[in-house]
């Protein structure tokens, strides 16, 4: 876990965004961002990091459970992951940008899901989200967890 401090501007974002491997393609980019020497091209940056947005996203309406499990599947984790990541890069290749809604959809029912799944109840017990496991999130609107437990969701 990384905390970047500096000002408004000042691109703290867009190198968390580069060391997670999620700029976007059209950006253009001068320097070199290296993990341990290794550069961006010599492994999948999103297997080693994940940048998580300062913004809730989630659905008020499912449990803690079910929005880990439903993350997981729209990350292409599973046995179809190596799919995923060949229709990613052909959609590059081909200069296909898939509406983000449909992209998200598609991967979650690409990967077959299960009830309980150990590797979900594995990640609740680290993130101490356990306790609250079949809550509903919540937002606004709906009672559901506390704050600190949304965010660590």
């Amino acid at each position: 876990m990384t905390l970047l401090l500096g000002p408004p501007g000042s691109g703290k974002t867009t190198l968390l965004l580069a060391l997670a491997g999620k700029l976007d393609s059209d950006l253009k980019v001068s320097g070199k961002v290296t993990y341990n020497g290794h550069g961006m091209n010599e492994f999948v940056a999103q297997r080693s990091a994940a940048y998580i947005s300062q913004h809730d996203l989630h659905i008020a309406e499912m449990t803690v459970r079910e929005t880990l499990a439903f993350s997981a599947r729209c990350q292409g984790i599973g046995s179809r992951y190596d799919m995923l990541t060949e229709l990613s890069r052909r959609e590059k290749a081909a200069n296909i940008k898939p509406d983000p809604d449909l992209d998200v959809y598609m991967k979650a029912i690409s990967v077959g899901g299960q009830d309980t799944n150990i590797i979900t109840d594995y990640i609740l017990k680290i993130l101490g989200l356990d306790i609250c496991a079949d809550t509903m999130v919540g937002d606004d609107m709906l009672r559901g967890i506390s704050g600190g437990q949304r965010k660590r969701a």
